[in-house]
């Protein structure tokens, strides 16, 4: 299964910065603070700076917990 596959038919492939804070409920600066830190890889489309959905993802999984460990399962 590649990668591509894990997307829903209905999200994009790609998010604009500008759109990130909305989506991921961080801010504008940290998203382009975490670019300068190569946290993110960001993308060149024109004048445009875009994230693609997976990286986004996969940098939210990447940032600290706190409470729950979220790979232990939930307690019954």
């Amino acid at each position: 299964m590649s990668k591509d596959s894990l997307l829903q038919p209905n999200e994009p492939l790609a998010y604009a910065i500008e759109r990130i804070p909305d989506i991921a409920g961080v801010s504008r600066t940290r998203i382009f603070a975490a670019i300068r830190a190569k946290e993110i890889t960001a993308r060149k489309a024109g004048r445009s700076t875009i994230v693609e959905t997976n990286e986004l993802a996969r940098w939210l999984r990447s940032l600290p917990t706190r409470g729950r460990d979220p790979d232990q399962p939930c307690p019954a």
